[in-house]
């Protein structure tokens, strides 16, 4: 097998390992991947209101740079599943002005929050 599957197949694993933490409050499997999604996004994003570019530096190194090895893969998939909505939120909200910047980054995490609250709600 490639290397790029094995990175996949791990990081797949992993966060299936992590979505199966949810079915204690019955969350079933295949729909605890979205709440994973984005409580992880969440957090990338709370960051990303006061370290807006180290965040994004941190995606684009571990995402975009040309790398072998499946330990590479599997870095640049958890990347991708665990900070690739904020990622390009970020940029977009990176070419405001500061002020509304801020203010749309604390709007964007605060509605990840309250999305993933209202999945995990609908399950309980």
């Amino acid at each position: 097998m490639s290397k790029k599957i094995i990175g996949f197949i791990l990081a797949f694993g992993i966060f299936t390992l992590l979505s199966l933490t949810l079915s204690g409050i019955d969350v079933p499997i295949p729909s605890s991947y979205v709440p994973l999604l984005l409580a992880s996004n969440a957090v990338f994003a709370f960051f990303s209101i006061f370290t807006q570019r180290l965040i994004l530096g941190l995606y684009e190194t571990n995402v975009h740079e040309e790398r072998s090895g499946f330990v590479h893969y599997f870095i640049k998939y958890v990347a991708i599943f665990t900070s690739g909505i904020n990622y390009y939120v970020q940029k977009v909200l990176n070419r405001l002005p500061l002020l509304v910047n801020k203010l749309l980054a604390v709007c964007f995490f605060l509605s990840l929050v309250w999305i993933g609250f209202g999945i995990i709600g609908i399950f309980n």
